[in-house]
């Protein structure tokens, strides 16, 4: 088949004929799938498109052949996605240069560490065409009761539950914050663990530093008590 974007079908995936025999192909089972004569290995839509890469490849053949590929796109596609094999142990430095180029010429850099993986992402950005990111994006909370219990789940082990007894015993999550230590152990359901990791949520410094600097603080504060006596 011979593509064009007046003979796009949304339905199918299409695969460049340079792809037959790669192992990938073999594991797209949840899409149509096509061969095409076209320029990139792989296109989802007729504005986006995937050049494929196994480590191993660019090893063999070094980093003019990717850089070719890439000038062979010139700027014909939205949504540009290297799609990247990661087989081979030793790909550190492989990496970074693949993801540095990636960001210079607007691409997006997907690794997948199978074939099958690789062919799910082709899968997944297929089905995934043309939705917008509300599907990921996190769901606001409505409801006050519902905020504050969104925000105690950040501390571990803290669940809905928790928040619910913490927010009925001390009315708001101000409250909850201003608690002392023996105030929570109070509340029904909530052990000595939770407790802990309560308190130490609101009242700990985040940052290291300032942590060390403020335990520096309270040893001179001791220290000079201890001289006063």
């Amino acid at each position: 088949m011979c593509f064009c974007c007046c003979s796009f079908n949304n339905a199918f995936v299409f695969g460049c004929y340079r792809q037959r025999g790669n192992k990938v192909l073999e594991y797209i089972r949840n899409v149509p799938f096509d061969y095409a004569t076209m320029v990139p290995d792989y296109l989802m839509a007729y504005d986006k498109c995937a050049l494929f890469l196994s480590l191993k490849y660019h090893r063999l053949k070094g980093p003019d052949y990717i850089q070719t590929r890439i000038q062979e796109l010139r700027n014909n596609f939205k949504v540009r996605v290297l799609l990247v094999l990661v087989d081979i142990s030793d790909n550190e430095a492989i990496l970074s240069y693949l993801n540095h180029l990636a960001v210079l010429q607007d691409f997006s850099l997907l690794l997948a560490f199978s074939e099958e993986e690789a062919a799910r992402y082709l899968e997944t950005l297929k089905v995934f065409e043309g939705r917008d990111a509300t599907i990921i994006q996190r769901k606001e909370k409505d409801t006050y009761p519902e905020q504050v219990a969104d925000a105690l789940a950040a501390v571990r082990s803290v669940n809905k539950t928790d928040a619910e007894q913490l927010l009925s015993q001390f009315g708001s999550f101000r409250g909850i914050v201003s608690a002392r230590m023996d105030e929570l152990t109070l509340c029904p359901g909530i052990g000595d663990k939770k407790v802990r990791r309560l308190y130490d949520a609101f009242h700990k410094p985040f940052s290291s530093l300032a942590s060390k600097k403020r335990k520096e603080q309270e040893a001179v504060r001791k220290a000079g008590k201890d001289n006063a006596l």
